[in-house]
């Protein structure tokens, strides 16, 4: 429930900030949502069997193929463009001033909302955190996060797949919804397989995806429409948001 609580104010500052904010919307393609779903499902099997029987075919040294290169050249490819063309259609381009501070402002807000709930906690409250080494581990871990899950996830799912879901649908809300959804269930396998406290319990690890990662998923994705679909907004606020928590817990 803490990590819905700071989802959802999150989500409240991004649509204060960003009031006024729209992406401008271009023809979708059938066909590239239709490899999205295929490949998500085909992504979700394989993370199923890795797990399952610890093999090594997704991990996050995998997921800079799964995630980002494949889906790439092949959005690329069924769009007929250049490379180029259509890593500057995702995103993958700096910010203006105006976006970047707003981004920036974001992530101080979330930085603190996440210290602040963290504190009041009976196992991580303030007498119990160590600041000193939580401010020692963020930049390691905020760096860690940018090169694994904070890019390779926004890569796909606001970048591939939430673009693609706005492009068709014409209805952003909506779009951002649905990808938040599918993002809660592609931690199922990692969930389910891995994560203390929920391992081996289908009920409670979807209540966790479900909620969790899908309130979270959908504050990236709502900063990722908000920014002129610029990937490095939702990237920064999905590696801080990761990093704190990884500090703070280590």
């Amino acid at each position: 429930m803490i990590a819905i609580f700071f989802s959802v104010i999150i989500t409240i500052f991004i649509f204060i900030l960003f009031r006024k904010a729209k992406s401008e919307l271009t023809q979708g393609s059938k066909t590239e949502l239709l490899f999205c779903i295929v490949w998500l499902s085909s992504y979700f099997a394989f993370a199923m069997i890795s797990n399952q029987f610890q093999i090594p075919i997704v991990n996050e040294a995998t997921n800079w193929l799964l995630l980002v290169l494949v889906p790439l050249l092949i959005a690329a490819r069924l769009r007929k463009e250049n490379v180029k063309v259509t890593l500057r259609e995702i995103g993958v381009r700096l910010p203006d001033k105006k976006t970047g501070l707003k981004t920036l402002l974001i992530c101080l807000i979330d930085t603190g909302i996440i210290f602040c709930v963290f504190s009041l906690g009976e196992e991580t409250g303030t007498e119990n955190m160590n600041i000193l080494r939580t401010l020692r581990n963020f930049p390691v871990f905020l760096i860690l996060m940018m090169v694994t899950a904070g890019f390779t996830e926004e890569f796909f799912f606001r970048g591939i797949l939430q673009r693609c879901l706005v492009n068709t649908l014409k209805q952003p809300y909506i779009a951002i919804l649905i990808t938040s959804i599918l993002f809660g269930l592609y931690h199922f396998p990692f969930a389910y397989y891995l994560w203390d406290g929920v391992s081996g319990n289908v009920v409670d690890v979807l209540k966790m995806i479900m909620t969790e990662q899908a309130a979270a998923g959908f504050a990236f994705g709502l900063l990722y429409y908000k920014s002129d679909k610029n990937l490095w907004c939702s990237v920064l606020l999905h590696s801080l948001s990761n990093a704190v928590i990884m500090s703070i817990g280590v």
